[in-house]
């Protein structure tokens, strides 16, 4: 049955959803600190397979129609079809640019904490052959020797840093903004100056379509919660790529509210029961009970 119109449609969390490992919780956790702990660049620990960004980037059901779907939702709600976006915590993939070239899209802006875009050219290429067999027409890479080329043919550009990047994107200038299980990761303090430069970047009438994770990164439920912010915010948790802001749905919709947008939710995954830890959500994080069965959340942000 399809719930009134303006309610999210809601379905249940599928079984063992994002339940990593198989280890008890308080061993990963203990592992995943010690280390990040030790000296080891980010970066590093990628290059050998840990805390990578974009998992299955090169994934074709990831190449093509995700992009294509936000596109054909910014048509549906605003007539016509979107050129410049914008998406927020790309990570891996930027490599999309060809597609969002394929797709008519530009200018295309990434924003991100750091620079997690593939180097090598060969996935780019193959995202462009990826375009090119769903009967789109991307822009020809065969003559380019850098990723700077690559984004320069797809008219795209990757700013790296926090809000204070987008100050190179033209305010009103960006029909969609998207991210896919990003704002989940942005720090407390940073979230509202976050939402505050896409509110100058959105055009009139522009879309946001943002996927949200509101479980813990090492078992699927709500462990994370457990913790205050004094030590949760704190270096130990950021080094070990733990960190997300512990934030519930109904916050995350009043930031966007106080940064001038209108959001809701349009899909949620519900658990039965909340997913807490024993003794419930740390006092200090000023949880709304109500969010404590949501797992994950899409939503739909335009200016208000």
């Amino acid at each position: 049955m399809t719930p009134p119109a303006g309610l999210p449609v809601d379905r249940p969390v599928p079984a063992g959803y994002a339940a990593g490992a198989r280890a008890p919780w308080w061993v990963k956790l203990t592992v995943k600190l010690a280390l990040g702990a030790l000296p080891v660049p980010a970066g590093a620990w990628r290059a050998i397979g840990l805390r990578r960004h974009s998992f299955g980037a090169l994934d074709p059901d990831r190449l093509v129609e995700p992009l294509a779907s936000r596109a054909r939702r910014f048509e549906e709600v605003a007539g016509r079809a979107p050129r410049a976006v914008l998406e927020v915590g790309p990570g891996a993939m930027v490599l999309r640019a060809p597609v969002a070239a394929a797709l008519g899209l530009g200018p295309v802006w990434y924003l991100d904490v750091e620079d997690s875009a593939p180097r090598d050219l060969a996935p780019y290429r193959i995202a462009a052959e990826a375009a090119r067999k769903a009967g789109l027409v991307p822009p020809d890479l065969s003559g380019c020797a850098s990723r700077a080329d690559v984004l320069a043919a797809c008219n795209a550009r990757l700013l790296v840093g926090g809000p204070e990047a987008l100050a190179a994107v033209p305010a009103g200038s960006v029909d969609l903004v998207f991210s896919e299980v990003a704002l989940e990761h942005v720090r407390r303090d940073a979230l509202a100056p976050l939402l505050a430069a896409l509110r100058r970047v959105t055009a009139p009438g522009g879309l946001g379509l943002h996927a949200v994770d509101f479980h813990d990164h090492l078992g699927g439920g709500l462990r994370h919660l457990r913790f205050g912010p004094a030590f949760w915010d704190g270096r130990a948790v950021a080094r070990a790529g733990l960190y997300c802001n512990q934030l519930g749905l109904s916050q995350i919709l009043a930031a966007f509210a106080a940064a001038g947008f209108s959001a809701r939710a349009s899909q949620r995954l519900v658990w039965p029961l909340p997913q807490l830890p024993p003794g419930g959500a740390h006092p200090d994080i000023g949880r709304a009970p109500e969010d404590d069965r949501i797992c994950h959340a899409a939503l739909e942000v335009r200016p208000a």
